[in-house]
């Protein structure tokens, strides 16, 4: 076997490579340590001309299947993609809820989350857009979980809920956002109250005590209002908030939030 087709298979287990990544197999296959330009001009660039190699973004490539050589329907795994994009990073929102196997809808947007030193440019490859969304909160409610035999890092159940009911627009809107919500297991309220603590945000809390009080009788939801219930009474103030302000609404008196009419009902028919 030669080189150049010794270093496609190593690209191929690795399936979407940085260039720090391709310089590690490199250094094994070519008994040393060579520039990366050096690489890219003798061996990276003829797998590209040969299409076993795409190369969506720079620093980012992608090792092609023999099979799907030459395919136009060929799509790279999107999470591999995104996990490889910025350090550090997670997945997050609705991408969190297509991870987590509960997504009403599957999106073409992946959204990776990076705190705002570590901004990338937005871009789409392959019909799916890698969208970067800014977040300076602290690395808490982060886990790793396998994916096709690799690792990515994704937020964790709890973290989730929180962002997704944070920030919905990133969730696909409150609808989807609910939809994925209500069937989230592992949800606990001691992850939820830790991050309600980073965030401190009063808008927050009446949030989830809304959101929560639509899970009471939910399974994967069993006992966490209830043991938030004094602590989120507490943090909210006195004067009504709103959930959204393009909305004819009504107050919830308990959690001092005016709701959008209908806004429970966005829940049926899951």
């Amino acid at each position: 076997m030669t080189k150049i087709e010794s270093l496609y298979h190593e690209l191929l287990k690795i399936e979407v490579a940085t260039t720090k990544e391709i310089e590690e197999a490199a250094s094994k296959i070519l008994k040393g340590s060579y520039s990366f330009k050096y690489i890219y001009n003798e061996y990276l660039s003829k797998l590209k001309m040969s299409g076993k190699l795409l190369h969506p973004r720079r620093g980012l490539y992608i090792a092609v299947p023999p099979l799907m050589i030459g395919h136009d329907n060929f799509q790279p795994d999107r999470y591999l993609v995104a996990s490889k994009i910025q350090e550090p990073y997670y997945l997050g929102y609705h991408t969190a809820l297509e991870i987590h196997g509960t997504a009403y809808s599957k999106y073409n947007e992946v959204y990776i989350v990076v705190p705002p030193d570590k901004k990338f440019r937005e871009f789409e490859f392959k019909d799916i857009n890698y969208r970067p969304v800014y977040n300076s909160s602290s690395d808490l409610g982060l886990q790793k979980v396998k994916h096709k035999e690799k690792m990515i890092v994704t937020s964790s159940p709890g973290r989730t809920f929180i962002d997704c009911i944070d920030r919905p627009e990133y969730s696909g809107g409150w609808e989807e956002c609910l939809k994925g919500l209500e069937s989230l297991p592992g949800v606990k309220s001691k992850e939820i109250k830790n991050m309600l603590e980073v965030k401190e945000k009063d808008i927050l809390y009446r949030k989830t005590g809304l959101i929560l009080s639509f899970f009471t009788e939910n399974p994967y939801y069993e006992g966490v209002l209830s043991e938030l219930e004094p602590y989120l009474k507490e943090k909210i103030g006195t004067s009504p908030m709103y959930l959204s302000r393009d909305s004819k609404s009504y107050l919830d008196e308990e959690w001092m939030l005016y709701v959008p009419k209908g806004f429970r009902d966005l829940l049926r028919g899951v």
